[in-house]
């Protein structure tokens, strides 16, 4: 008998963001490991990133980007075809990264607020909004730092689903990431094909997104190679991954369109 399918669950908004720096043997991306006791992708290493909050998408963050309203919804809404969500997407992207690994993008060089940068981490983690905070950074919303990359959405018939807008941002000089120590364990600079290869040897654990994200920047020798790649992108339309599922219930396979089983695969 074959075992029953889990109940679709509707994607929650979220966003995720490539941190990139020229590294000795070429492009670095900065990757953070997941608590074992994480609820989503437990010891797995990927980007910083997490859900977009209700409260990313209000006039108030509005209010205090670095760019146009209107330039942002643009380049990051039309891309990716999520329209007026991508102030909260963009604006969740920066609070995350500064929740996960402390770093606050989009800054100027070798920045730092009067009462440095923990303080104000801390604060986040209290429960303050980017919004309360850029104020005392004496800085804005620098969404015009992030390049969108991707949009993944995680397979039907999985527990835990994400619409996720990935962008990419040019690491911050002068800041220095660290791990929240909470959702996050260990952080490291890797290079792409480096990555790639410790997972091969089971050293890396990376989940299916984030290895096929990983694959994209193989073909970028620095940084201004990437984001003028991504600059230059017109269109980025939401990847659906299908799952395939054994007759034990338990997923087999990860398939993307155009792959042999993709049509015949679970869709919720």
């Amino acid at each position: 008998m074959t075992a029953a399918l889990p109940p679709t669950v509707v994607p929650r908004p979220a966003a995720t963001t490539l941190i990139v720096r020229d590294g000795p043997q070429g492009l670095e991306v900065l990757m953070v490991r997941r608590s074992l006791q994480a609820s989503f992708m437990p010891g797995a290493y990927v980007f910083p990133g997490g859900a977009v909050d209700a409260a990313d998408g209000s006039p108030e963050h509005r209010a205090l980007l670095d760019e146009p309203a209107g330039r942002l919804l643009q380049r990051i809404g039309d891309v990716t075809e999520v329209g007026e969500a991508a102030l909260a997407h963009a604006v969740a992207a920066l609070r995350e990264c500064f929740e996960e690994c402390g770093l606050w993008l989009g800054a100027p060089d070798h920045h730092g607020p009067a009462g440095g940068w923990a303080a104000l981490r801390a604060r986040l983690h209290g429960g303050a909004t980017m919004a309360a905070l850029a104020p005392e950074a004496a800085l804005p919303l620098a969404t015009s730092a992030l390049q969108p990359w991707s949009r993944w959405v995680t397979p039907a018939g999985l527990p835990k689903r994400f619409d996720t807008l990935f962008f990419v941002t040019r690491a911050p000089a002068g800041q220095v990431p660290e791990v929240d120590a909470g959702e996050t364990t260990t952080l490291a600079w890797v290079n792409p094909p480096a990555a790639l290869e410790a997972r091969s040897r089971g050293e890396f654990p990376m989940e299916f997104a984030t290895v096929a994200t990983v694959e994209s920047l193989r073909p970028f020798a620095n940084v201004a190679a990437l984001l003028a790649h991504a600059a230059a992108q017109t269109r980025l339309p939401a990847l659906h991954p299908r799952v395939i599922f054994g007759a034990d219930g338990r997923i087999s396979g990860v398939l993307l369109p155009g792959q042999p089983g993709y049509d015949q695969a679970h869709q919720g």
